[in-house]
Parts: C-alpha cells; structure tokens; sequence
C-alpha cells in the first residue's frame, strides 16, 4: 500500500503534465486540501481534478446500469 508521501510524490512529477497559472479562493484550497488529506496545494487540485473524472464514471455506470433489468432479491 502506497503511503501518502508516496502519492504526492507520484503526483508530483512534471511528465506529462502542462503548467497553468490561476487565481483560487485560498480559504476554499486550504479546505479542499484539509478534507482530501493532500499533502500540497497542488496535490489538492490534482486529487479533485481526479475526483471529477471518477464521479464522470461513475455517472455512465448508472447510466448503463439503468436500462438493465435486474432480478429484485428478498
């Protein structure tokens, strides 16, 4: 299992990645940061960046699950 300064430092690496410049609410990253458990700001972002694609996914599963016709069990 990876630990969590592992992560960041997985996250971390610059390949294959673009540099961006914005202006957020610092009270709204520190909170992100604070509740995803990121060790950095930047790893704040990319954890909810990654948080966006995966709801995304999870959205088209149920989107394919709804048209199934599924057995109800007791």
């Amino acid at each position: 299992m990876a630990t969590k300064s592992t992560e960041a430092k997985k996250r971390s690496t610059r390949r294959g990645k673009v540099r961006k410049e914005f202006w957020l609410d610092p009270k709204a990253l520190r909170k992100a940061q604070k509740l995803l458990g990121a060790e950095t700001e930047r790893e704040a972002v990319e954890i909810a960046l990654d948080l966006v694609a995966f709801r995304h996914e999870l959205a088209e599963g149920l989107q394919s699950l709804a048209g199934l016709d599924l057995d109800q069990r007791d």
